[in-house]
C-alpha cells in the first residue's frame, strides 16, 4: 500500500494486528464475546507508556469496560497515511495532531513552521516521529478522537 492510500482497517483499527488488553477482555457479556465497535471489536488505542494523560485515558477505558489494541506511539508510530486518514475521520484541523508541548515539537521550532508547511509535508513529518503526534488517539472504523477529553470520550465511544 502507498502512503497515501494506506487503510486503518487492514487488522484492526491500529493498522495491524495486536494483543487485546487483559482487563477490557475480561469484561465480556458472559459468552466470551467482547463488545462490537464495528471492527474486529476493538479500539485502537494509540499512547506512549510515559504519558501521564495515556495512563488516564488507560484506565478510564479499562473503567468503562471498552477493549482496545494497545499501539505504542514512539515503537510503532502512525505511518502518513494512517495519519491522513485519522485526520480525516476525525473532522480535526491537522495541527491538532501535533503534541505541541512535546520537545521534539519545540526543538523542530514547528510553531514557526508549520503554518508554512503542505498537509502533505505536515503528515509526513508525523509519520516520521511517533513523539511529534498527540496523543493518545483513539481510532475506531469511523471516528478518531485525539487527546484525552473524558466528556468528548463518553459521548463518542459509550
Amino acid at each position: 500500500m502507498n502512503g497515501d492510500t494506506e487503510s486503518l482497517h487492514s487488522e484492526s483499527a491500529c493498522g495491524k494486528e495486536r494483543p487485546t488488553n487483559a482487563s477490557a477482555a475480561e469484561a465480556t457479556d458472559g459468552t466470551g464475546a467482547a463488545e462490537q465497535d464495528g471492527t474486529d471489536g476493538n479500539i485502537g488505542f494509540v499512547c506512549y507508556r510515559r504519558c501521564s494523560t495515556c495512563a488516564k485515558a488507560r484506565i478510564w477505558l479499562n473503567e468503562h469496560h471498552i477493549s482496545f489494541d494497545e499501539r505504542d506511539i514512539k515503537g510503532d508510530n502512525p505511518s502518513a497515511g494512517e495519519l491522513r486518514e485519522w485526520w480525516r475521520l476525525s473532522g480535526l484541523p491537522l495541527k491538532r495532531f501535533f503534541n505541541t508541548s512535546g520537545q521534539a515539537y519545540r526543538t523542530l521550532n514547528l510553531k514557526d513552521r508549520l503554518p508554512e508547511m503542505s498537509s502533505d509535508e505536515a503528515l509526513e513529518l508525523l509519520g516520521s516521529d511517533g513523539m511529534l503526534v498527540k496523543r493518545p488517539i483513539v481510532v475506531n472504523a469511523n471516528k478518531v478522537l485525539v487527546g484525552f477529553r473524558p466528556a468528548q470520550w463518553q459521548e463518542a465511544l459509550l
